[in-house]
Parts: C-alpha cells; structure tokens; sequence
C-alpha cells in the first residue's frame, strides 16, 4: 500500500476501523428510507464476512426511538436464521447484542438478504409494537442500493484509514530520526497510535530482567497508580495473549471476555478500560515490547483495527534498535529499584524523626527547666536538620528529569499522578484546563510537580488517608494546584503550627522555597473530617 496508489478490493478494509464511520454514513440514509416507507420503527443492517471466526455485526441502524443499540460494528446474535436468499417475514425476533446486556425484541420484521463478494448480510425492519410490517415491493431494487452503498463506504473508509495510517507512520518515522534516546520515541509512538485510533488511553508494557514479566513503563490518559503499576506474566490478560500469539488482541468488554486468562480485572475495572487492544512490538524475532490502546466506554473493536494496530506496530519498530530498548529497560528497572529504595528510607526513617520531633515537642511543654529546654532545642535543630537534608536527597531519588520548555498542563498532572504510593490509598484528580490556556512555562510545571508530590508523599506516611485528590486548574493567567486527603490526623492546633512556623514534619518548607521562588502563594486549610488541603498558586509563564 504506497501513496497515490488506486486500492483494489483485496487491499479495502471489510469493516470501519479507527475514527472511520464511512460505511455507517453510507448506509444511514437508505436504511431511514427504508424505515419510513414500511412504517417501521427499527432498521438495522447486518453483515457476517465468509471468514469462519467471523462474527455477525451491525453496520447501521436507524429507529424512531433513541435507543443507542446497535452500534456500528457491534456483534450480534439473532433468534431467527438469515441463511435465506429471498425476503422473508418473521414474528417475535430478538436482536442480541454479545457485546453487552443489551437487546431488542421486534414483534414483526421484514428480512431482506444481501451479499457481496466478502460475505452476507441482511436487512432486518421491524416493530416494536403490535403493527405488522408488509414485505416490500421491489425488494431487489433494495438489495442493490444497500450492496452499492456498503460497497462505497468501504472503499471511502479504506483511503480515510489509509490516510490516518499513513500519517502515524510518518509521526513516528520523524520521530526515530530525531530524537535521541528510546523513551522519547516510545512517548512517540504511545501518542500516536492514541491519536489514530482516537482512544481514551494508550500504554506500553516492557519486559523486567527476567524476560517473563512485562511491567507498564509508559501511560497515556492513566489516573490510577495501582494500573499504572501492573506486572503482566506471559499468557495473562489482554497483553499476556498478545505475546503468546504474538499478534493483536482486542476485547470488546474487558470483563466479558472469557479468553483473557489471570486477568488484572481489579486494576482496570478501578482505571475504568472497558474496550482495548494490545500488539506486541517484535524486535529480532523477540517481543520487545507491547502497545496498548483503549477505552472507558464500550468500543466494538473490530478485525480492521486489529490490522491497522498490526501494521502500525510493525512500522514503528523499524527505527527503534534491540541495544536501544536494552538501555531504556535497564533505565526503567534501575529507576524502580531507586524509588523502591527511597521509599522504604521515607517510611523507616522519616517516621522515626517525625516521632522525635512529637517527642521532643512534648517535653519542651512539660519541663520548664532552662537547661532541659535548651537540650531539646538542639535536638528538634538537629532532627528538622536531618529532615531537610534527608527530604532534599529523596526528593531528588523520586524526580523525574525537569520539565523543559512550555508544556502541555496534563503532563503536571501526569508527573505528579505517576509518584509510587503506599497500598491501601486511592487516588483520583480533575483537570479544569480552558483550551485556549492550556500550557505554562517549565518552571511553573517543576514547581508544581514538586509541590504535589510533596504533598502526596507526605499524606500518605501521614495523614492515616484512604484517599487523596489531586485538581489542576488553569486561567488565562495562572495555574492552581490543590491537593486534598481524607486524613484524620491534621488538628486545628497542628494546622496552626504548620501555617505560623513551616514545620518540616510535614515538608512544609520545601514546598515553601519551591513556590516561593516562582513568587507563588501556598497555603494549607483542614479538609473534614481531618485532612489537609494543600493550594500552590503561580502565573502559568513564571
């Protein structure tokens, strides 16, 4: 398939696929002609390609009532045979969906068969209520425009899906010539299946040292740490299939789909992926990597778009070399293991200073000793000491390189959304971002990631939370980041003390300096039934 090339049919796509509904526009408004002159309320048309796994599917349908059933390329089950070659009528016909509980039962129906040189199909009018549906004169002259017209609508939607194709392929194929390293060209190809297939979410999963275990290491539209996080073993779930068969998988319903094996059901049900696909990335004849792309809402997949992920994952390969997956696997493992190591520091030794600090802070009210007083002063000088320096160190285990340049705002969020975090402790977040104001200077964005991090890490050694929500919000000139939690631990008196003094118990002063030195403003108020809602402000081109 080259540019300028005229397709032939062994080279259409049976089926729509990606953000192409060509076939469905054909159809829609002969199948509403054929709806209104029946004095129908239901049309649908259906097709089933010769291919023996092939599942009958809806191309379009058309209804006096709004009933968003069924979608184009939706598979379905009808309780009576469409083998026929001539129209026929039948009574109490129920259309099924499999890809969802959802169903339509047609008191009357007229079916009219068609087929084509791919496969058969039908035209199902009927009603809903107890009006019976005539057969229909003409009933050939019928046959054809529906043919003519699925016939057109391939070969449009086939140059549409081509077009996008090819202009993913070119994105990624710029993007293998010039950037430098493979995270950044992995970020390219992530964005631009994302973009060609118009999903939700995309994500790529590469394989720890063993080989056997593959582990995400790229998100695109991810919200929940715990997805962000999975492991998935050779032969589990979506991408476990994909490695097995070593080509594309799509499930229409996650937790319908009965071939998906050891499943991350949990994970996805709380990340809300509905509808995905995954196709492993295959490097010398090993499978480097998997490429995922998805939904929050059903999407009938169909084998098209199996074909176009296939092609595309192919391609994208061609300028990412096995030594240069190597490094940024290692990378990936090595950066696991530091903020594994920085956290197990943060939950052992920042706890025993905090006590020390509450211990010391006690006793300077107890004892009104002079001397006493001024040992404890240089212990809680010490400890906050310690604190500082201890805090500054992780905080530099757990960044992430700087962002540079201006930025798009999500990826404040996705920085800050991507922190490890201690089990038990959910997180969600909410972006209010105006289309026109959708960027901010790289400081701002560093200050900002620092800030939630922070504030995160510091909730959930803290705070006793179960939750925690993240907001971002942007104007036409400032950026506002808010964090809040659920904790039970933030008492009037200690918010006092944090807001007068800046304690370091609770990392206050780092984000402090952070938003300071942006000139910023951050303030802290209680959240019921006693957590902490931490504010940074700054302008979006600080």
């Amino acid at each position: 398939m080259t540019d300028g090339r005229v397709a032939t049919p062994r080279e259409q796509y049976l089926f729509d696929g990606g953000q192409s509904h060509e076939i469905q526009a054909a159809l829609q408004e002969i199948l509403e002609l054929n709806r209104v002159a029946l004095d129908a309320d239901f049309a649908v048309v259906t097709y089933r390609p010769y291919s023996t796994q092939a599942n009958l599917v809806a191309l379009a349908y058309s209804s006096t009532r709004e009933l968003d059933f069924p979608r184009p390329n939706e598979p379905l089950t009808v309780s009576d045979p469409l083998s026929g070659r001539l129209p026929s009528l039948v009574v109490d016909m129920t259309i099924r969906s499999l890809l969802r509980r959802r169903s339509i039962l047609l008191t009357s129906a007229v079916i009219i068969p068609w087929r084509d040189e791919y496969g058969s199909g039908s035209v199902i009018t009927g009603n809903l209520s107890t009006r019976r549906v005539p057969l229909p004169d003409e009933s050939d002259r019928h046959t054809h425009a529906i043919s003519s017209a699925v016939q057109s609508g391939r070969a449009s939607g086939s140059a549409i899906i081509k077009d996008g194709l090819h202009a993913a392929l070119r994105e990624v194929a710029e993007a293998n010539a010039t950037l430098p390293d493979a995270e950044l060209r992995l970020q390219a190809i992530l964005q631009s299946a994302k973009a060609l297939f118009g999903t939700e979410v995309s994500y790529l999963a590469m394989p720890e040292r063993n080989h056997h275990t593959f582990r995400f290491v790229q998100t695109l539209g991810i919200t929940t740490s715990a997805f962000r996080g999975l492991r998935v073993e050779e032969g589990h779930g979506l991408g476990g299939l994909a490695r097995v068969l070593r080509n594309p998988v799509r499930s229409l319903n996650y937790f319908r789909d009965d071939r998906l094996q050891s499943a991350p059901v949990a994970e996805t049900r709380a990340e809300g992926i509905i509808s995905a696909m995954a196709a492993p990335l295959i490097l010398d004849e090993q499978v480097s990597g998997l490429i995922y792309v998805g939904n929050r809402s059903l999407r009938a997949f169909t084998e098209t778009d199996e074909r176009i992920l296939e092609e595309f994952a192919q391609f994208a390969m061609f300028g990412v070399e096995q030594n240069m997956m190597d490094v940024y696997r290692r990378q990936v493992v090595k950066r696991e293991e530091r903020e594994r190591l920085a956290f197990a520091i943060h939950d052992s030794v920042v706890r025993r200073l905090v006590e020390i600090g509450f211990v010391v802070e006690k006793g300077r009210r107890s004892t009104p000793s002079a001397t006493a007083q001024q040992h404890y002063a240089a212990i809680e000088h010490a400890t906050r000491s310690a604190m500082d320096a201890l805090r500054s160190q992780l905080s530099q285990a757990l960044a992430d390189d700087d962002i540079e340049g201006v930025t798009d705002a999500r990826e404040v969020m996705n920085r800050i959304m991507e922190l490890p975090h201690f089990s038990g402790i959910s997180r969600s977040h909410e972006e209010n971002i105006e289309p026109a104001h959708g960027t901010l200077s790289a400081l701002a964005a560093n200050t900002l990631v620092r800030v939630g991090q922070e504030a995160i890490v510091n909730a959930e050694t803290h705070s006793q939370c179960t939750h925690i929500h993240v907001q971002l919000d942007l104007t036409e000139a400032t950026v506002t980041l808010t964090i809040r939690d659920n904790g039970t631990t933030m008492t009037p008196e200690r918010l006092d003390q944090i807001q007068s003094t800046g304690t370091s118990h609770f990392g206050v002063r780092g984000m402090q300096n952070a938003v300071r030195s942006v000139d910023g403003h951050l303030s802290f108020s209680s959240a019921p039934p006693g957590g902490l809602v931490v504010t940074a402000q700054v302008d979006r081109f600080s």
